[in-house]
């Protein structure tokens, strides 16, 4: 019965306004298990909600959201939506000109649909804070939540450290995991961040493996 309601719901609104809801609840369980505070109005935010609030048709600037950090408060993200047009440099600047706080900024996130100019992309490399590009259609499942998937944790330095000592060995000795793979992309891994894996299953009771992002 449930599941028949999900349909009427779903088959009452636009496919427009079903995929940006399906993106944009995507990136709230991102940024928050990134570390962002995140209101739990909007990880549990219903596609009718969502409707009323944002439309049948939702415009992409007004999908955007500013968080800051739990354990950093002055640390802020902030993330943009862009539209279906080709992003050029002009584009960037208008963009920017829609920062709230450039002061406490840390990461902008921009969610794209379309192609990157050469320009563009050159004019990211010197901006003042690291920008991160992550297209739409990544965003419409959340990859950490499939039933096979294991669990994730991030290690701190400390505990990175800690587990270079214990297992004697170098970090270049360690599995790697690249920037490029949906798991690091998720998590927004920098290079040199070291990802405890908890496997569980019928086939084993448990295995931890860890991974290197390069």
């Amino acid at each position: 019965m449930a599941g028949e309601c999900m349909v009427r719901l779903r088959n009452e609104g636009t496919i427009e306004s079903i995929r940006y809801f399906e993106c944009r609840r995507t990136l709230m369980e991102m940024l928050h298990d990134r570390g962002y505070n995140v209101s739990e109005s909007d990880l549990t935010l219903t596609l009718p909600d969502f409707r009323s609030r944002f439309g049948q048709y939702p415009k992409p600037e007004t999908l955007g959201v500013i968080a800051s950090h739990r354990s950093n408060p002055s640390n802020k993200v902030q993330v943009m939506f862009g539209g279906t047009n080709e992003i050029k440099k002009k584009t960037l600047m208008e963009i920017y000109s829609q920062i709230v706080d450039k002061e406490n900024l840390s990461r902008l996130i921009l969610i794209v649909q379309s192609k990157m100019t050469a320009y563009a992309r050159k004019d990211l490399e010197i901006c003042q804070y690291k920008v991160e590009i992550i297209k739409l259609s990544d965003l419409v499942v959340n990859v950490t939540k499939h039933v096979l998937q294991p669990k994730y944790e991030i290690l701190t330095a400390d505990e990175k450290q800690e587990l270079l000592k214990k297992h004697k060995v170098e970090e270049k000795q360690l599995p790697l995991m690249l920037r490029t793979d949906a798991i690091a992309s998720y998590f927004g891994l920098e290079k040199g961040q070291v990802v405890k894996i908890s496997h569980t299953g019928e086939m084993f009771n448990s295995l931890v493996t860890y991974r290197c992002v390069v």
